[in-house]
This record gives structure tokens, C-alpha cells and sequence, in this order.
């Protein structure tokens, strides 16, 4: 098959869950046997846009990575649009402002579409220009990645029509399809949850880490992006008041840093991190937080379960309490008094830890590359014949 995917940002540089999503299945198609081309924007960062890469066509492991310069984006307009319309959703006009303040908006990229012709064009995530864009002019044979999870934008007529464009749907778990089948009223169109895979993990070295940095004797580890949007502000207080009642367990952040951030000195911070070094801090930590509660699929659940560390999620996220529950590998919190309780629970009890670890690490072993690619096939192939 000849695979088209449309994503906003792309490269092993980019911290985000969704790009890192989206790059690990390119190569994992590749690998196996498909033809997968990248369109993506030359931008690392989400608010700005501001390039990064240069534009033009690349190779990143067997995949054709095609990059476009994007218009300037009006982020602070964006934001103000988004708080508007959450209020009083239903204005077409103020909705489309919304997608083009936000962008990316590449034009180039839109003319590059417009000239070839694949079997497919996956957009991954309905949030930004790049999809809203594209799907129209591709919808014949575009497939929506929708990542979807609770959140005002979901709800916007623009959404509704995007993921209604959609000839087939690939979602990551089950609570994401039930959410969209839901919102968008398209139980009739094709869908497969595919979900991810997991690449063999380095070995991780505890003593390492803590050779590296100066890390707490004992603690709990957020990985991803430091930032309010990913539930960290909220991390942080509620791990003050577990401080506070004698909590042993520090908290790690190991993430890049959002602009703006403020972290006590309590709180010890990596920045951003290799896969290495990722390895070893999971196997330094007792436990892995994930405040986070918006998610379509964990993927650092996965990774800290395949590391046989149990979770302490989000209940609000309803694909994280799937998650947990499926795989026995954590549990839930509601709020600060709670995360206190069942971090401290964690904390007391080693057996537990090692029990909800080792049922984690069985859940995550189904987690295979070759059984996504299939998935993905199982969607792709009737779109091609």
C-alpha cells in the first residue's frame, strides 16, 4: 500500500504523545513492507510553529518525510476563541477563525496534496489545521486518527464534520471510539482500534540514573511534558499535601519544560530525555504518575508497565481507568486527598507494587509492533482494493 500521513509536527526531537505516536507507525509500516510518506509541517514547537527542521523531503528510516513552512500562528487568539465557543459553541465562522488561529496552516502543503494521489491519507488528530484542511481534500480515501478525548474542541461543529468526513476511523482504545461514535454520530463508519505498539526497551540502570543526577532516595516519576495543560500544575500541589503529611516518595519530572512553568525546588527536573535515560529513571522510580486528563491512549503507562513499575492515573481520564483496569497494573485517584492516600498505600506496601508491576509487564507483552501493523492492515486494505 501507498500510505499518506498528515501530522502536524514530526521528528525524534518532537515531545508529544500523539507525533511520537504517529512516527512510530510510520516506521513500523515500513518495516514492514509498506510505502509510508509523511507531511508534516517543519515546526517543533505547537504554539508558535516557528521552524525548526528545514523544509523539504528527508528520509527517517525508510520513511519519506515531507516538511512545509506554515503561516504565523495567533495563539493568544486562539486561546480566546476556544474559552468563547466552550461557552456558547455553534458559530461556524467563529470555529473556522479558531482552526486558522491555532494552525498550522500550510499552504504549501495543501498544493502538495492537491498533486499526488496514494491509496490513503491518514490525518492524525482532528485538533489542528493540518487535518481540518486536508480532509477535505482528501476524502475519498481519508482515514481519521482522531485521538480524541474530552475537551470543549470536540464538540465544535468543525470537529463533528472532520471526523464525519472519514471513510474509516482508527482509534486507540475502546473508550476513545465509544467518545467519538458518540459525539459525531458515526457508528456506521469503519473503525479498528489499532492502538500501538512497544519497541524493546533499553535496559534500564537505576544506579546510572542516579550517578547522572541527584535524584530522592525514593520517588514517584511523571514523564512526559511539563506542562499545565498535561495535569502537572495539579500534580504538584497534590504531591505538596502528600509531602506535607510525611509522604516518603519525591516526585521526578522528566520532560521538557512548557514556558511559564513554576516548579518549587522540592521538585526535581531532567528536561528532556533520551530513551536511555528514560530506562534507567523507570527503574529508579517506585511508582509513575499520570495526572493527565484528557488522554487517548497512555503510552507511558504502557512503557512503565512493560518496566514492571505500577501507575497511579488520573480517574478522570477515562482511557487511563480502562487502561488500569484492563491491565491490573495501577490505580486511580480522584483528586488531591486521594492521590495522597493511594500514593502513600503504594509507597507502604512493596508487594503491591511488585503484584500490580508484574500484572502491568503481562498486559503491556500483547503490546507488539507486528500485532498493530495487523490492526492497521485490517483497516487500511478495503480502502485500497
Amino acid at each position: 500500500m501507498d500510505i499518506a500521513f498528515v501530522v502536524q509536527r514530526y521528528g525524534a526531537e518532537v515531545a508529544g504523545g500523539a507525533e511520537a505516536l504517529c512516527r512510530d507507525t510510520a516506521r513500523a509500516l515500513v518495516r514492514a513492507g509498506e510505502d509510508v510518506t509523511v507531511y508534516t509541517t517543519t515546526a517543533r514547537d505547537y504554539l508558535s510553529w516557528e521552524p525548526f527542521y528545514p523544509p523539504g523531503d528527508w528520509i527517517d528510516d525508510g520513511v519519506v518525510v515531507r516538511r512545509f513552512a506554515v503561516d504565523p500562528p495567533d495563539p493568544s487568539r486562539a486561546a480566546d476563541l476556544v474559552r468563547e465557543l466552550g461557552l456558547a459553541p455553534g458559530d461556524p465562522a467563529r470555529e473556522a477563525e479558531w482552526a486558522k488561529a491555532q494552525g498550522p496552516v500550510s499552504r504549501d502543503m495543501l498544493r502538495a496534496l492537491r498533486g499526488v494521489r496514494h491509496h490513503v491519507v491518514v490525518c492524525w488528530t482532528y485538533l489542528y489545521a493540518t487535518s481540518q484542511m486536508v480532509m477535505p481534500l482528501v476524502r475519498d480515501r481519508a482515514v481519521l486518527v482522531p485521538l480524541a478525548h474530552e475537551e470543549p474542541m470536540l464538540r465544535f461543529d468543525l470537529t463533528r464534520g472532520v471526523v464525519r468526513m472519514a471513510r474509516a476511523l482508527a482509534f486507540m482504545t475502546p473508550e476513545e471510539r465509544r467518545l467519538v461514535e458518540d459525539t459525531a454520530g458515526v457508528e456506521g463508519t469503519p473503525g479498528v482500534v489499532v492502538g500501538a505498539g512497544l519497541d524493546p526497551a533499553p535496559d534500564g540502570d537505576a544506579g546510572r540514573a542516579r550517578r547522572a543526577r541527584a535524584l530522592p532516595e525514593r520517588f514517584a516519576l511523571y514523564l512526559g511534558r511539563v506542562d499545565p495543560a498535561k495535569g502537572v500544575d495539579a500534580l504538584i500541589r497534590a504531591h505538596a499535601d502528600y509531602r506535607a503529611a510525611g509522604g516518603p516518595l519525591g516526585l521526578v519530572l522528566a520532560g521538557r519544560e512548557a514556558p511559564g512553568m513554576r516548579i518549587p525546588d522540592w521538585v526535581t527536573t531532567t528536561g528532556f530525555i533520551s530513551d536511555d535515560e528514560r530506562a534507567d529513571l523507570l527503574e529508579a522510580a517506585e511508582v509513575v504518575v499520570l495526572p493527565s486528563p484528557y488522554e487517548s491512549l497512555s503510552l507511558v503507562a504502557l512503557e512503565a508497565w512493560r518496566a514492571g513499575r505500577p501507575t497511579l492515573g488520573n480517574a478522570r481520564a477515562q482511557v487511563v481507568a480502562g487502561q488500569t483496569a484492563r491491565s491490573g497494573g495501577g490505580v486511580l485517584y480522584t483528586g488531591p486527598r486521594t492521590y495522597g492516600r493511594q500514593l502513600a498505600r503504594l509507597a507502604d506496601d512493596p508487594r503491591a507494587r511488585r503484584d500490580m508491576g508484574e500484572s502491568g509487564r503481562r498486559f503491556a507483552a500483547g503490546w507488539t509492533w507486528d500485532a498493530c501493523v495487523g490492526r492497521w492492515r485490517e483497516l487500511l486494505t478495503p480502502l485500497c482494493a
